[in-house]
């Protein structure tokens, strides 16, 4: 067991909890139930999460997960008076499949398909990837890509109350707007040595329609007006990553950088886009535990539109803080139990307990905020 513990450390990070406990019960599946509350100045999120991993014959592996989000804020428009509290549900289905075709090369396909309404969006996602081990498994490179759609509407109201939407700006107003996204991936990992694995990864995603907030105005002159975004958007984010796992200490060492950057945000400045560098550590206690902690930086440069307020009209106005410059400082603490560590017997023993404490400093208007996270992982056999 002490052995499965750190080999999961070093190749995941401890990022999936699932796949833990699944291999130290070699359980055919596992689900797990997990809690997110989230709190920061005017926004409140509750997420309850539900998510499932089986095995289909020798080389399927199916997986799914369904999840609520109870969001409470009040509104942070440059506009807003009294800033008046509202709540909303998101629901989320995704299922997923992969498929190992040859044992020998490590050659796996998989795809996966996601679902989520709430009172004003709707949103459809499928995507394919495939993966390919190389130099004795030493190597894995992969490649992805997906097409979502998502309708946004000015809510459930109708007649007089129904709020109007322009889709692009000089469009006449209707009721929905539609938004498409295209994104694709390209990785790769590369075992060096038998302690150490480094990693790098490519993303883009081309967004193409409404991609405004319908409550949100910011100010112009001396009245306020409903926000405009641009109808076209290119993102792209590479990443590196390390770890590196000690052995006589059995602590692994997990290092990463992401460089992000977009056709929206400024280009006119050095360093233009946004960068986070992110460390971690996570170390094995006993034969049943794991404990890690985290710190990770987020700096970024705004939109190019992005104003405070706006002294004269201009084709696009925005109001929405993740487009102004600033800065973040998050750190982590993580402690992760089998349940053998209770004593418990039977497939109890395998299950896994987990714990997140998370705490973001942002310089922006949202202020500060608190992550907490619990999740119980349960191996079963069928």
């Amino acid at each position: 067991m002490r052995l499965q513990l750190a080999v999961v450390a070093l190749g995941l990070a401890v990022t999936a909890p699932g796949f833990l406990a699944s291999s130290v019960a070699r359980a055919d599946g596992s689900i797990s139930a997990r809690g997110v509350y989230y709190k920061e100045r005017a926004t409140r999120v509750v997420q309850p999460m539900l998510d499932a991993m089986f095995e289909v014959g020798e080389r399927g592996l199916v997986n799914g997960h369904f999840l609520v989000d109870a969001i409470t804020s009040a509104s942070q428009s440059a506009g807003a008076v009294e800033a008046e509290p509202f709540t909303e549900n998101r629901y989320e289905v995704g299922f997923g499949y992969t498929h190992l075709l040859d044992a020998a090369d490590g050659m796996r396909l998989g795809a996966v398909g996601k679902y989520s309404t709430e009172s004003d969006y709707v949103s459809f996602y499928v995507g394919l990837r495939a993966e390919v081990d190389l130099a004795q498994k030493n190597t894995t490179l992969g490649i992805g890509g997906g097409v979502g759609n998502d309708t946004i509407s000015g809510g459930p109201a109708s007649g007089l109350a129904q709020l109007m939407l322009q889709c692009a700006p000089g469009e006449v107003v209707t009721t929905e707007c539609e938004l498409a996204t295209y994104n694709g991936y390209l990785s790769v990992r590369q075992l060096v040595s038998q302690r150490a694995v480094v990693g790098l990864t490519y993303d883009v995603a081309a967004l193409r329609g409404f991609q405004s907030n319908p409550y949100r105005s910011a100010i112009v002159g001396i009245m306020t007006e409903r926000e405009r975004h641009p109808t076209e958007r290119l993102r792209q984010a590479l990443g590196i990553s390390a770890r590196y796992f000690l052995d006589a200490t059995k602590t692994t060492l997990v290092a990463g950088y992401r460089f992000y950057r977009d056709d929206w945000l400024r280009r006119d400045a050095v360093g233009a886009g946004a960068h986070t560098p992110e460390v971690r550590i996570v170390q094995q206690v006993g034969e049943t535990a794991d404990a890690s902690f985290g710190y990770r930086f987020h700096s970024q440069l705004r939109a190019f539109f992005y104003r405070d307020r706006y002294n004269e009209q201009q084709m696009y106005i925005s109001d929405d803080v993740k487009l102004s410059r600033f800065h973040t400082h998050a750190v982590e603490a993580k402690l992760g139990m089998l349940g053998e560590a209770f004593e418990l017997s039977g497939r109890w023993s395998a299950a896994r307990f987990e714990g997140i404490l998370q705490y973001v400093a942002q310089d922006n208007r949202f202020g500060n905020a608190f992550v907490i996270h619990l999740a119980l992982t349960l191996p079963f056999e069928y």
